[in-house]
């Protein structure tokens, strides 16, 4: 900009505007900002590959001696929004040009994770234990202790890992904790006096003495069924021909060895001795609440087929075959089709009322894990033991029922707001289900998503949540209203995101 007074003022490069996680970065506004901090004589902003990830660097060249980095970036923190916080700062000895004496980006250095320089370090001896227990739930390397837990890779399942993991080392903290504060500097310094005490429930806890009595021989423990499993039941009661809530999964295993049953076998039995879900079934009638009966021992069938060609037609058969809930356990069946090379398939259906989405790839991965390591002569791993159990989040949701805080909480959410009912919802739910879906692809928005996710300090699935309710407000004419969002309740224990259960 050329002044009246024939004075010049740098406002900014044409060239100078980026793409990062589908966010528009005006690099001369981060430019701008860092040469407005204290001990800063020039600076360039790029976007580069640090880690694996494209990050927004910030080059600083100093006036003096050097520049606290750390300061800057609090400084910038201040001025502009998250998404224009360069996530490294490195110090530099001048700005690179090129011939023409235009910036050349491409001279830059490339900063290297766990340079000083590059990311804020953990200073004291709490931060420093918790940004090591940070790394070795996200696996990575090193954290920062101004990195954002999601920006990381983090999710609702692994704070549920990282506090388990925290608590377990002495820290107080929790899951509500981890979204709020979000940084290992932030979370440092949330720490209280202490956290609620957990104590495993013994098993047989939870009856009542004539429920107890009335228990067959062979169980290793029983408990009521959560309000969940019974909302399921009913559903399944309602409608056996439409199979709900019975999951089919199938995928194409790709070895170099010759299928053999036995290793599968031996996983499978490995499995259900360390999940007490894989061993439970449900009476819904035979004690005074629907009950989980969780036995010694339980038989996986495994049915192998010689061929392939039958393995469409056998896994809709399957869809069509849903368990019985009171049936001797497990609620599992596993088949595996061969075909003419060392690949085959594998087929897991099992009952939703004891497994979970989360809980479903675990089984997936352990026993497919478990197989590889038998079928090439080797031992797996060893589990590490956890104390916590599904008998645990059965004991906390009776507990919630029996809360008056609880109810009244729920009570002050629903009375005086209307629950949203969709255009052309029957006034009984009368007659047949009828599904209708609709698939959107927006793979071309993952981008944008994810950096909007950053900047707002949340994950991507909370923001997914606002754009479906928006969706349902243009569906309604009430100004305020309330729906239903399914979440996951484990204990917040070290070793429950572990745990199988629905």
């Amino acid at each position: 900009a050329w002044r009246s007074d024939g004075s010049v003022e740098f406002l900014g490069r044409l060239d100078a505007q980026v793409k990062l996680r589908g966010v528009r970065v005006e690099l001369g506004e981060v430019e701008s900002a860092l040469r407005s901090c204290v001990g800063v004589r020039d600076a360039v902003a790029s976007v580069v590959e640090v880690g694996g990830r494209r990050v927004l660097a910030g080059f600083v060249v100093p006036v003096g001696s050097g520049v606290d980095v750390v300061g800057v970036r609090e400084v910038l923190r201040g001025v502009l929004p998250e998404v224009l916080v360069p996530s490294v700062v490195m110090v530099v000895d001048v700005v690179p040009v090129d011939p023409n004496g235009k910036v050349d980006r491409r001279q830059l250095p490339v900063p290297v994770l766990g340079d000083e320089s590059v990311f804020v370090a953990p200073v004291s001896v709490v931060e420093r234990a918790v940004a090591a227990v940070w790394a070795r739930v996200l696996g990575v390397d090193v954290v920062g202790v101004e990195s954002s837990f999601f920006d990381l890779g983090g999710d609702s399942m692994l704070a549920v890992s990282l506090v388990g993991a925290l608590r377990a080392a002495g820290y107080p903290t929790s899951v509500r904790d981890v979204f709020a504060y979000r940084t290992v500097r932030g979370l440092a310094a949330s720490f209280g006096e202490g956290v609620d005490e957990w104590e495993p429930v013994a098993p047989f806890a939870l009856l009542s003495d004539a429920d107890r009595a009335a228990l067959p021989d062979g169980l290793t423990d029983a408990y009521p069924a959560t309000q969940a499993q019974v909302g399921m039941a009913v559903e399944i009661a309602k409608d056996e021909s439409a199979a709900p809530y019975h999951i089919v999964h199938t995928m194409r295993v790709d070895d170099e060895l010759p299928f053999d049953v036995e290793p599968l076998r031996a996983t499978l039995a490995e499995l259900v001795a360390r999940h007490d879900t894989l061993r439970t079934s449900i009476d819904l009638t035979g004690y005074s609440v629907p009950m989980q009966l969780v036995h010694a021992e339980a038989q996986v069938p495994v049915a192998v087929h010689a061929e392939a060609t039958g393995h469409s037609a056998y896994v809709a058969a399957e869809r069509d075959r849903p368990f019985d809930l009171a049936t001797p356990p497990p609620l599992l069946r596993v088949a595996v089709h061969r075909e003419d090379d060392p690949a085959w398939w594998l087929t897991v259906s099992v009952s939703h009322l004891i497994t979970g989405g989360w809980d479903l790839n675990l089984l997936l991965a352990d026993l497919r894990d478990g197989y590889h390591r038998r079928r090439r002569g080797e031992q797996p791993t060893p589990a590490e033991p956890v104390a916590v159990r599904y008998a645990d989040f059965v004991a906390a949701e009776l507990s919630a029922l029996d809360s008056e805080a609880d109810a009244a909480y729920w009570r002050e959410v629903v009375t005086g707001t209307p629950k949203l009912t969709l255009p052309g919802t029957p006034a009984t739910d009368s007659g047949p289900r009828q599904v209708c879906r609709t698939e959107v692809d927006i793979a071309d928005l993952d981008g944008a998503l994810r950096g909007l996710a950053s900047s707002l300090g949340v994950p991507v699935k909370a923001v997914l949540h606002a754009a479906h309710l928006k969706v349902m407000s243009q569906l309604t004419d009430e100004r305020r209203f309330y729906t239903g969002l399914v979440c996951d309740a484990r204990p917040e224990v070290r070793g429950a995101e572990r745990v199988h259960g629905m």
